[in-house]
């Protein structure tokens, strides 16, 4: 499980730029309406430096309130980019977990990103053969909607529970299968 699968570094510099303008623009409005000396006088202007401090303040304001709002940035994220990124995620991931495995093959990963209501299903190469994509999809589906119902709990073993008997069924175990995982939730933040 990952509270989200991405960085979406772009989203949260889009919302920088988003409050760069938006600061710079109320110091334009603040200086239009600062009083100098009277009506007749010239109207207050920030110098440079004051400009700068505003575009920079703006912009890390916009960064910091994209950056603690995964709801924001999904309006600035594309669907292409999360498919994207849960990919990429669930694919290193598995690579990590096939090359640390004293497994030979049978490698299956059931990965849940929270943040965009998205589960995904990779196998390695043994159990791309035994499963097709049709299956694989439904049973994201199916863990998804129980999620979606708050039930968590249930869609996690339903979830598995569907795996173990359709590869059952196509990768039997050995009676004695000394080399078995055991199966785990592991649970990954990628914002430090």
């Amino acid at each position: 499980m990952a509270t989200e699968s991405g960085r979406y570094d772009r989203a949260e510099s889009i919302f920088g730029i988003f409050g760069a303008v938006i600061t710079l623009s109320g110091g334009h409005l603040i200086a239009r309406y600062m009083d100098n000396d009277g009506m007749w006088s010239v109207e207050a202007d920030f110098s440079l430096l004051v400009q700068v401090i505003l575009v920079v303040a703006g912009f890390l304001a916009g960064i910091l309130v994209s950056s603690l709002s995964k709801s924001l940035r999904a309006y600035a994220v594309s669907k292409k980019e999360v498919n994207a990124e849960i990919q990429r995620s669930a694919q290193l991931i598995l690579s990590d977990a096939i090359l640390a495995s004293p497994r030979s093959a049978g490698a299956v990963l059931l990965y849940i990103s929270l943040a965009e209501r998205r589960a995904t299903i990779l196998c390695d190469r043994l159990g791309k053969e035994a499963l097709d994509q049709d299956t694989l999809d439904s049973i994201c589906q199916s863990i998804l909607q129980n999620i979606k119902q708050e039930d968590i709990t249930t869609g996690l073993t339903s979830g598995v529970t569907q795996l173990a008997e359709h590869l059952s069924s196509r990768i039997p175990a050995p009676q004695e299968n000394l080399d078995e995982l055991e199966n785990h939730v592991l649970i990954f933040h990628p914002r430090p």
